[in-house]
């Protein structure tokens, strides 16, 4: 049975979780992520921040009472309000629930689950540590034989 700890990229992005939205922002758009972990001071995991989490808090609370599909905000009204909270710090967003995965779980449950979350990566974390990230691309290379 194929497992998590012989695909897991061990060269990852993380913040730490005194780091602002802003660096946050940058980091994701460096190393190409549309999710990204954050740890503590210690390394430990301690969640998951995505794009639509950003998207989300960035969308004015008084436009999120009328947004639909049929409305959009504006893309000026939406920087402005990011704008304004891109110093917060990143346990600000951090979603606590976000999937992760051990080293000895079997990459068909890591498949599952990324699927079932609808996400691009999944944490690997061992113990509290942070250790790695299975993307959805690992996913597709254990049929390879890799």
């Amino acid at each position: 049975m194929k497992r998590v700890k012989d695909f897991l990229l061990k060269d990852i992005s993380s913040v730490n979780e005194n780091s602002t939205l802003r660096r946050v922002i940058r980091t994701m758009r460096l190393q190409r992520l549309s999710a990204i972990p954050v740890v503590n001071v210690l390394g430990e995991y301690m969640g998951c921040i995505t794009e639509q989490d950003i998207l989300d808090a960035a969308i004015p609370s008084y436009m999120k009472s009328i947004y639909n599909t049929s409305f959009m905000a504006d893309l000026d009204q939406i920087t402005s309000h990011l704008q304004g909270i891109l110093d917060h710090k990143a346990t600000t967003l951090i979603d606590e629930k976000y999937p992760w995965v051990s080293p000895s779980d079997s990459m068909s449950y890591a498949a599952d689950l990324l699927y079932r979350s609808k996400g691009t990566i999944l944490p690997v974390v061992d113990g509290k540590t942070l250790i790695g990230l299975i993307s959805s691309i690992e996913i597709l290379c254990v049929s390879l034989d890799y």
